[in-house]
């Protein structure tokens, strides 16, 4: 394998160790003066960066950092160098640091870095490992424990922890926040009569009607069962009530479970809320909503009930 370097080698480790450290690592090894100068790197480098080791030999690291963050580059390392600890750990489960190849693409990366002091300077030795196919499992598994199975929307879980900060956004900048829980109504009928099948493919289609009306910004997810939940940021309760009214007109003139041979007529039901007050809580929005929504049951189904600051409520339908 080969070893790319300028001068000599780290002199706190002899020839012979050094390079059984490095022929035998899978990991790639920079190692930089005090500038930010590469002094070496080996052969594992190539497969991170797609460079070979001796082209990066007496290049700025900058040359192996994505372009937005070469800026900042100098700052970060000098801060390191008069810094108190001499080792950092970038890249975890949850991080993880940004390489640029020589494709113009980009590596997730996992770091350590040493900080030493030799008779010939200061010089850090960067231990790089990719992180891309642990991340992508990551992503992957996140995907899995925040989407909702049978829709493919948010789950429950997803919902809240999203809307906590869209929220909090919204309260910021002193925006209305508006919430609508969607039901479908007389959905235990259908799996009674046509089998959950049936149900499970209402559930699928009322599900793409409700994605096709919402707008980039907006929060939507399964609530549970035949309940669907929208948040929508910076929207009144005007506007809401008019995305709710909406979606209950579309799915009274369709015809559902056409994949499996019928023609179903379903209604929905939705409560709208919409929140002003800096202090209140989702918890509580989502209450109100539900209360919306049980008036609009109440009330005869098919309907969309508004809930006021003070909780007035007002059919639509």
């Amino acid at each position: 394998m080969t070893i790319a370097s300028i001068g000599t080698s780290p002199p706190s480790l002899s020839d012979d160790l050094f390079r059984k450290i490095v022929t035998e690592m899978e990991d790639g090894i920079i190692v930089l003066d005090e500038r930010g100068v590469i002094l070496f790197c080996n052969a594992s480098v190539e497969d991170l960066f797609l460079h070979a080791p001796e082209s990066l030999v007496g290049q700025p690291l900058e040359v192996v950092l994505p372009p937005r963050s070469r800026k900042n580059h100098h700052q970060h390392l000098s801060g390191f160098a008069n810094g108190p600890a001499d080792a950092r750990y970038m890249g975890s489960r949850n991080s993880f640091i940004v390489g640029y190849r020589a494709d113009g693409t980009e590596v997730n990366l996992g770091a350590t870095i040493l900080r030493m002091l030799t008779e010939d300077g200061l010089i850090f030795v960067a231990v790089l490992r990719d992180l891309t196919e642990r991340h992508g499992y990551q992503y992957q598994l996140e995907q899995l424990a925040n989407t909702d199975p049978l829709s493919g929307l948010n789950n429950r879980r997803a919902f809240t922890n999203l809307a906590s900060r869209h929220i909090a956004r919204c309260r910021e900048i002193h925006a209305p926040v508006s919430l609508t829980l969607f039901d479908v109504d007389h959905f235990k009928s259908i799996n009674d009569r046509y089998g959950h099948d049936i149900g499970d493919t209402v559930i699928c289609e009322f599900a793409n009607l409700l994605k096709s009306a919402t707008q980039a910004g907006d929060l939507l997810a399964r609530w549970g069962g035949e309940e669907f939940i929208l948040l929508m940021p910076e929207a009144n309760l005007v506007r809401s009530g008019a995305i709710a009214e909406m979606v209950r007109r579309n799915v009274q003139v369709l015809e559902f479970g056409q994949p499996n041979g019928l023609n179903l007529r379903i209604t929905v039901s939705a409560g709208v809320i919409c929140s002003t007050e800096a202090d209140e809580t989702l918890d509580n929005m989502i209450r109100r909503s539900d209360h919306a929504l049980y008036a609009a049951k109440e009330g005869g189904r098919n309907r969309v009930t508004l809930a006021g600051p003070r909780q007035t409520l007002a059919a639509l339908a």
